[in-house]
């Protein structure tokens, strides 16, 4: 048994069962980060001697018949934007102090609970999303991005360095990643998961989310790591997809369009009810109502970082912080009200249906590392707090990944998840060549 092969259910499963113990788990990943690190730039910070000494004390656990939770022993990773005791905090950025450390955020301190060992801090965009890209490189074909701005955390599980990372999303960036790499993801309801501890990009924007080898693994983590432990979800007999086309298939490329059709037809051929649903006029207008409030909120956090490190900081960051701190406030008010009708009119689509399907992208991962990608797929979502998943789909015809992304309801984030497994069993999963 390899333990880089094993989705985060199946590596929980071997080492509750004694068929793997958590020593092993960590060595292989650190053998594995090793041997791709230097091509694919995932990793900001890694505490090889904390997180050994966490798998040996877990091993012994394990034997004398304790498991911490249900990820006892799993590696995992997190976007270095969270706090987590003993590492620093540094965002990609200059103007932080990376001698300085923290306790724990929520999050991080939810994955210990549940028996994970964190590995270290996964790069990110310059505050996820205020400045400049990290170096990371997409696994499948390193002339590309790995997506961002949760860029080491889709890269890290892409890779198989381990089995399930936390990534973060204002606008696309953690389902966008997640399907660059060719891996499942999950971004929540708005408020699902603690951002505690978590440095922001827009308050009424940011949601942490999963990235994970396979579906079935979000089910296993969201549920671990919820802020109120979610009650479980028998799935429909038969599942009835709402399709959104439209703004989506505008914008999507023909490799895209071609690839999420034949993903239908195969989800239809497998049984399940796929049914068109409009969107709403409002629909028409969700970038902007984004855009105004994230950069709204984006320039107030950032204003006293311009006042002390002005020289300090990237131009790129400053130049957006300082453009941003122009929007009038009754622009951001109204953005505010039309937010909440855009909910209303976004929640009244799932009147018929249990979710609805999209591309996750409008295209594979860029050529080149100065972008990070389209997150245009992904802004609605993040602006209405709605759940979704994506779902590996397929290989485009340059051999990069694409996805299928779903969308649910406000709470319905196990449902969501559920679909996603369901598509998953229809549509397999990617094989990463080496």
């Amino acid at each position: 048994m390899n333990p880089i092969e094993l989705t985060t259910t199946q590596m929980a499963n071997a080492i509750a069962s004694g068929a793997l113990d958590p020593v092993s788990a960590v060595e292989a990943a650190f053998e594995r980060i090793d041997a791709r690190e230097s091509q694919v730039h995932a990793w900001a910070h890694l505490d090889r001697d904390n997180a050994l000494a966490e798998a040996k004390a877990m091993a012994a656990e394990r034997k004398a018949g304790n498991l911490r939770g249900p990820l006892h022993g799993v590696p995992v990773g997190i976007k270095d934007v969270f706090h987590a005791r003993d590492m620093p905090t540094l965002a990609n950025s200059r103007t932080m102090d990376g001698s300085l450390r923290y306790p724990d955020s929520g999050v991080a301190a939810a994955l210990r609970k549940a028996g994970a060992i964190i590995l270290g801090k996964c790069t990110t965009v310059e505050f996820a999303g205020m400045g400049v890209p990290p170096a990371s490189t997409n696994p499948w074909n390193s002339a590309h991005t790995g997506g961002g701005s949760s860029s080491g955390s889709g890269v890290a599980v892409g890779a198989r360095m381990i089995p399930v990372a936390i990534g973060t999303q204002t606008g696309g960036s953690n389902i966008r990643p997640a399907a660059y790499n060719g891996v499942a993801g999950l971004k929540p309801s708005y408020g699902a998961l603690s951002r505690k501890g978590m440095l922001p990009v827009a308050w009424s924007l940011d949601h942490p989310g999963l990235i994970a080898r396979a579906a079935e693994d979000l089910e296993l983590v969201f549920t671990a790591l919820a802020k109120i432990r979610p009650a479980p979800v028998t799935p429909p007999g038969t599942w009835r997809i709402g399709v959104l086309r439209g703004f989506f298939s505008e914008k999507s490329s023909p490799d895209m369009a071609a690839s999420f059709e034949a993903a239908l037809g195969k989800l239809s051929a497998s049984g399940m009810d796929v049914v068109e649903v409009p969107l709403p006029a409002l629909f028409a207008a969700h970038r902007s109502i984004h855009h105004l409030i994230m950069s709204t909120e984006m320039a107030v956090y950032h204003a006293p970082r311009i006042a002390e490190h002005r020289d300090t900081m990237t131009e790129r960051h400053r130049l957006m912080a300082e453009a941003f701190a122009l929007v009038p406030a009754g622009y951001y008010l109204q953005a505010l009200r039309a937010k909440r009708l855009l909910q209303q009119a976004m929640a009244a689509l799932f009147a018929d249906v249990h979710v609805l399907a999209m591309p996750t992208t409008p295209d594979t991962a860029p050529l080149g590392l100065e972008t990070t990608g389209d997150a245009s797929f992904q802004v609605a979502w993040s602006l209405t707090g709605f759940p979704t998943t994506t779902i590996a789909s397929g290989l485009a015809s340059n051999g990069l990944p694409v996805g299928l992304q779903f969308a649910g309801a406000p709470g319905t984030d196990l449902l969501v998840i559920k679909a996603a497994m369901a598509a998953e069993a229809v549509l397999g999963r990617l094989t990463l060549p080496d």
